[in-house]
């Protein structure tokens, strides 16, 4: 007999509605699955003969083929576990389906429906075929709420699943086979279950790092404008500490931001409760590889790019990266995507992200500080810098050079602004250029950056002075006016003014030019 139910699966950050199809036929007792499937999904067959069994059911012991459709899209991931258990008891009816369903969920051999990465945008994508009742693992239930488009109803096992959507022709199944439990697995309202996957504890307020006043000012003109920044300075001067207090600088994510990046979260493998309303904040290892970073694999998942969109990628020992990690970053910082394309498959990851790097002036760190200080033979201060090419660094906006704190600064003088005064008047800036232009200033470009910087003739001649005397691309004379703009809107200044135009041009590093990248 044949029987069909939904499902879904993922293909990148979106979601596909799966046609499950089975045939339960006579013949010799076999189980295949076709339609392009992953390993994972190969290895469904034992997954759902152990779930079946062990639910007090019966596996037919007949030749089941499994067709999953449309059979031209690569299909992964274990989302159609419950589909297709449920349609091989329709298929050998035990059973008898009530309605229009879908189904989603990992199956494990005792019959247990665990929660896939992902849940998200599968509803959402069930949801728009108009599929209005959708049974999902109990420990998904709050993600699956979020799409409000569907009836999300819970099953913990594959029993509570037949009862949800089918209404069986014979008794209820008998008392599953007694099994031993050894392991034990944590409630679903266990404590274990706070700890989300990619969650960063509190960082440091602003208040904490002392001595440093160009540093913060700089970051303070970054974080109002999105801008790309770079940290340079010798061990101990404070570089990691400002970087790690931007998530208390940062404001919310909006619906549509937040509703992004719960996707992103749920498609990596994050347990959800709920929209995400904090900014992401990233800080991969310089071991991270190419895939890592920019996405892929065999399920293209997103890398640290798409994670962290709408939020900050932090890039710390900028130079330790591998040097192909660091040219991936040259098409997100300028398009806000990455496309990844595989054999048979190809997607777009949004990567709408803030850069903030930090580096030591030369392997030992102290080039620039005292004279005699470095260690580093001749020339390899200038090899070190020239790991991080031309072209990236041309798209880094503020270079800020951070010296060494005297002790005396950091237990003297005023107490400097903490978090949440400097905060508020990065959000204030930030709803004023989403105002004025849809965008921040450092996505703003050609004649809309011209409009809203409404220069004066005599500051477009300084604009061309300074760009001259920093030998900047076009690239990066556009960024140094993106920069005076932000500076600018700190000021509450309508009008870009010369002024303005030399504050950012101090923050700007000629490309190719790596004498002050140490330099006090």
């Amino acid at each position: 007999m044949l029987a069909t139910v939904l499902s879904a699966t993922l293909n990148g950050l979106e979601g596909r509605v799966i046609r499950v199809e089975v045939d339960v036929a006579p013949g010799l007792p076999g189980f295949s699955i076709v339609g392009l499937p992953d390993a994972a999904l190969q290895e469904a067959r034992e997954r759902v003969r152990g779930a079946i069994r062990n639910s007090g059911f019966a596996f037919p012991p007949r030749r089941i083929t499994v067709n999953l459709a449309p059979a031209d899209l690569r299909k992964a991931g274990s989302s159609l576990d419950l589909g297709i258990a449920a349609a091989i008891l329709l298929g050998s009816e035990q059973a008898r389906s009530s309605g229009r369903w879908a189904l989603v969920g990992e199956l494990s051999l005792g019959g247990e429906l665990r929660t896939v990465a992902g849940l998200l945008p599968m509803l959402v994508a069930l949801g728009r075929r108009g599929i209005r009742r959708v049974v999902v693992p109990f420990d998904g239930l709050d993600e699956a709420r979020l799409a409000i488009d569907v009836d999300s109803l819970p099953a913990r096992d594959l029993r509570d699943a037949v009862d949800l959507m089918i209404t069986r022709r014979r008794r209820r199944p008998a008392t599953p086979p007694a099994r031993v439990e050894l392991a034990s697995v944590p409630s679903p309202e266990g404590p274990l279950l706070g700890h989300l996957v990619g969650t960063v504890a509190p960082g440091p307020d602003l208040a904490e790092v002392r001595g440093q006043l160009e540093a913060r000012r700089a970051l303070e003109i970054a974080l109002a404008g999105g801008h790309g920044i770079l940290l340079i300075g010798p061990p101990g001067s404070g570089k990691t500490l400002l970087a790690r207090t931007i998530p208390s600088l940062l404001p919310p994510l909006d619906d549509d931001e937040a509703l992004q990046a719960t996707i992103v979260q749920s498609v990596a493998g994050g347990r959800v409760t709920g929209l995400v309303r904090e900014r992401p904040f990233r800080a991969p290892h310089h071991t991270i590889s190419y895939a890592a970073m920019v996405g892929g694999g065999s399920r293209l998942s997103p890398g640290e790019v798409t994670l962290a969109s709408d939020g900050v990628l932090f890039l710390d020992e900028l130079p330790e990266f591998a040097r192909d990690v660091l040219e991936a970053l040259r098409q997100p910082l300028e398009d806000g995507h990455v496309s990844i394309s595989r054999v048979g498959r190809a997607t777009v990851f949004p990567a709408r992200f803030q850069l903030v790097a930090a580096m030591n002036p030369c392997p030992c760190g102290q080039a620039g500080t005292e004279p005699g200080a470095c260690r580093c033979p001749q020339g390899v201060p200038e090899r070190y810098a020239g790991r991080v090419s031309g072209p990236l660094r041309d798209r880094i906006d503020l270079w800020v050079t951070m010296p060494r704190v005297r002790p005396i600064a950091l237990v003297d003088g005023p107490a400097p602004q903490a978090s949440p005064e400097v905060g508020a008047r990065i959000a204030r800036i930030r709803r004023t250029q989403l105002l004025r232009g849809r965008l921040l200033n450092a996505r703003i470009d050609g004649r809309s950056l011209r409009t809203i910087c409404r220069m004066a003739p005599t500051a477009e001649r300084s604009l061309v002075e300074l760009a001259d005397l920093a030998t900047l691309s076009a690239r990066g004379t556009t960024r140094l006016l993106r920069v005076a703009r932000t500076i600018a809107d700190l000021a509450g200044e309508p009008s870009v003014t010369r002024g303005h135009l030399e504050e950012a041009a101090r923050y700007r590093a000629p490309v190719g030019d790596t004498t002050r990248w140490g330099a006090a």
